[in-house]
């Protein structure tokens, strides 16, 4: 019983992983095409899907699933800028 429980867990942890990183798949697919709206389409989802299932996985409290959120968020920001998402934030 103890195996399924974990076995449940890391395949949401995977799901998890596969539909974050909106940014970066932005950045990948688009490059300097990225527009505005799809840009922060990309943050809210992250934030969201993020945030949904950290509270599932670790049944974290709500502040530490959007403080989680936030944080797997800023890094795939970071990587979809490098990338380059953020290319309609330049002037």
């Amino acid at each position: 019983m103890q195996d399924w429980v974990i076995l449940r867990r890391m395949s949401r942890a995977l799901l998890a992983l596969a539909l974050s990183g909106c940014v970066t798949t932005a950045g990948i697919a688009r490059r300097d095409q990225v527009s505005l709206p799809l840009l922060v389409g990309a943050v809210a989802a992250d934030i969201v899907v993020t945030s949904l299932v950290a509270s599932q996985i670790q049944d974290l409290s709500t502040a530490g699933s959007i403080a989680t959120g936030l944080a797997v968020t800023a890094v795939d920001v970071a990587g979809g800028c490098l990338l380059g998402a953020c290319a309609v934030l330049r002037p």
